[in-house]
């Protein structure tokens, strides 16, 4: 899959919130068909697109992200896509009243009967501050199984989560597993999933879906990722933080310019663990674990992320 290079000349004096890629799949053809996997469904492969059946992977033609679908097995192998499903980019609304966030196409995952995986093109945040990644992503109710903890049929689960490549580390967007589908209060409507993300990385978009019945049906659309373009240099070195790694229950956040930061700290899950605002320098971080957590800072109009390592 391709690599999103952001090409810009970053003005120091200047400063605006953009999108630096994304999509809503409105450029690839609809095909309101099933699609029909001609692959062996006891092995993990890579999906294809067929000829006038809806298409999984895309190579983007318009700036926008493409995306490529690959199918895993259950332990015990069912019948995967070979018995043809609804996947891949659709015009059809996942009810009558809830159209498309943006546009008139989305995503469909469906009866996958295994592990459908959907990865986005990776996309370069250098010199961007403050990024983000979010997705709409849609729940049909329905009759889910399972709390998605083993690979198998009625074990249903739907993770949506961003790949930092740089640093070998995940932050999810939405994790099911553990939970009954059904026990979340997440179906019937839109929701708006985002995480925040480290500058100056490499990230990748990625889904993975688990259902086994036609009327469990995920739907997707506007995927973004965005952040600060200009004062990149000036943001950085606005804040700095230590000690980092940090093993003595504080970490100090300290900035050029006086007045409140407002400081929130997500663990590797997307789990916000501290929100508060400081009218000092020393952050309170007693109460985290040993690992790898990301801080944003906010202070004014500026705001930047930085990754922390506690001992």
């Amino acid at each position: 899959m391709k690599k999103i290079t952001i090409l810009a000349a970053f003005l120091v004096s200047v400063a605006s919130f953009a999108q630096i890629s994304g999509t809503s799949f409105e450029e690839p053809a609809v095909f309101s068909i099933e699609y029909t996997d001609t692959d062996d469904a006891n092995v993990a492969h890579d999906l294809i697109n067929n000829p006038d059946e809806p298409i999984v992977n895309y190579t983007s033609t318009g700036g926008e992200l493409g995306f490529n679908a690959r199918y895993e097995p259950y332990d015990t192998p069912g019948d995967g896509l070979t018995d043809g499903d609804f996947v891949g980019v659709t015009d059809i609304q996942p009810t009558n009243d809830n159209p498309y966030p943006d546009g008139d196409q989305g995503y469909q995952i469906s009866d996958s009967d295994g592990n459908f995986i959907l990865e986005f093109d990776q996309v370069d945040l250098t010199g961007v501050t403050d990024p983000t990644v979010s997705i709409d992503y849609f729940i049909v109710e329905s009759g889910y199984e399972g709390d998605g903890t083993v690979n198998e049929s009625s074990s249903d689960r739907l993770r949506i989560y961003v790949k930092d490549l740089t640093n070998g580390s995940e932050l999810d967007i939405l994790n099911t597993t553990g939970s009954d589908i059904n026990d979340l209060g997440i179906e019937g409507s839109w929701i708006t999933g985002s995480a925040p993300v480290l500058s100056n990385t490499t990230v990748q978009l990625v889904i993975e879906a688990r259902v086994n019945a036609s009327s469990e049906e995920f739907f997707f659309d506007n995927v973004q990722v965005g952040g600060t373009l200009g004062l990149s240099n000036n943001t950085e070195n606005q804040f700095s933080m230590y000690p980092n790694p940090a093993s003595n229950g504080y970490v100090n956040i300290v900035s050029k310019v006086n007045g409140e930061k407002q400081v929130a700290v997500f663990d590797v899950l997307g789990k916000q663990i501290i929100n508060t605002t400081l009218t000092g320098e020393r952050l309170n971080i007693a109460a985290l674990t040993s690992g790898v957590y990301i801080v944003k800072i906010k202070q004014g109009n500026t705001s930047i992320t930085k990754k922390l390592i506690v001992k």
